[in-house]
């Protein structure tokens, strides 16, 4: 059987350069913000879940993009079904990874609220920010969510690549942002909290969204960053897109279609990846595609600033 080399990247902490054995099918879903029948449908689509709410995708890996939570009011429940995949896939010898997005980063730092539905205010308990604070529980569980994750040629993160990476840099940003989330160092890392290049708040590659194209300057950078870690692309969420799309002439695919009902009830889409080399496809449900600027729920500009810290912001100046 042919296998796939997965370099975590600081999967774990006593796993941070580790290899794995993948199977010849990738699965990758964007956002999903709380809303598990929309989670449950796309992952059918993809041949991923049966019909029956189990693990039907064999020896293949699933790469969710980040931001599970807020938003939605099933954050708890779509937390536990990724546990359930979990356990599920790898007893098949497939594989499920889970991403960290802008939005985990912000209910660890206790500045979600804003985004959270009135149920998920005490869905995990009287005090939502005392249930996500770094060292509890919750947290623990996200610090086994890599901010990037690189298979094969292609990597993956929840919004951009940052313009100077390398292996080893994406590695230690993973080490860091899980002991940080174990309680193991009093503040995240500066990159999660915003600015250009920002893995998991920078909107360079995904807007505009629609498969209009980035500047030229940013798709530039994107090639010679992806040079110096030895992809073909990167594969993002964050943005909402009318459809999954790619730009920078297949640089950057664009995966977050706003498919939960508490963002823009967007396209039930997934991207392929597969065969040698490597061969992308999009999975789509039906042909019908909305346009994404329609009813959609996007971030404001908090952690965005290219020019301004927001370490002021988070409380941690």
């Amino acid at each position: 059987m042919r296998t796939r080399r997965l370099h975590t990247l600081g999967l774990s902490l006593l796993h941070a350069s580790a290899a794995y054995g993948l199977a010849a099918r990738l699965v990758a879903v964007g956002d999903l913000h709380g809303d598990l029948q929309s989670t449950k449908r796309v992952l059918r689509v993809a041949g991923i879940l049966g019909e029956d709410g189990h693990w039907a995708g064999k020896d293949a890996t699933l790469v969710q993009l980040g931001d599970l939570l807020d938003r939605g009011t099933q954050e708890a429940e779509l937390l536990s079904f990724f546990r359930q995949l979990k356990r599920e896939s790898a007893a098949a010898g497939g594989k499920v990874v889970t991403l960290l997005g802008n939005h985990e980063v912000l209910n660890a730092l206790g500045k979600a609220t804003p985004f959270v539905s009135y149920q998920g205010l005490t869905d995990f308990g009287p005090s939502r920010e005392a249930a996500f604070a770094p060292g509890g529980a919750l947290a623990t569980e996200l610090a086994s969510y890599p901010v990037s994750m690189i298979i094969d040629d292609t990597v993956f993160v929840h919004a951009s690549l940052p313009y100077d990476a390398t292996r080893e840099s994406l590695a230690s940003l993973n080490e860091e942002t899980s002991r940080w989330l174990l309680g193991e160092r009093p503040h995240p890392p500066q990159s999660l909290l915003g600015g250009r290049g920002s893995p998991v708040w920078c909107r360079s590659l995904s807007n505009p969204p629609d498969w209009r194209e980035p500047a030229m300057s940013d798709c530039r950078a994107l090639e010679k960053a992806l040079a110096r870690i030895g992809c073909s692309r990167v594969v993002v969420g964050h943005t909402p897109q009318a459809s999954i799309n790619n730009a920078c002439n297949g640089a950057v695919w664009r995966c977050d279609t706003g498919m939960s009902r508490y963002v823009c009830g967007g396209a039930c889409e997934a991207l392929e990846i597969s065969g040698t080399p490597s061969k992308v496809r999009v999975i789509q449900e039906s042909e019908e595609i909305a346009d994404s600027s329609d009813g959609c729920y996007v971030d404001s500009q908090v952690g965005e600033s290219v020019e301004e810290s927001t370490t002021s912001y988070f409380g941690l100046s």
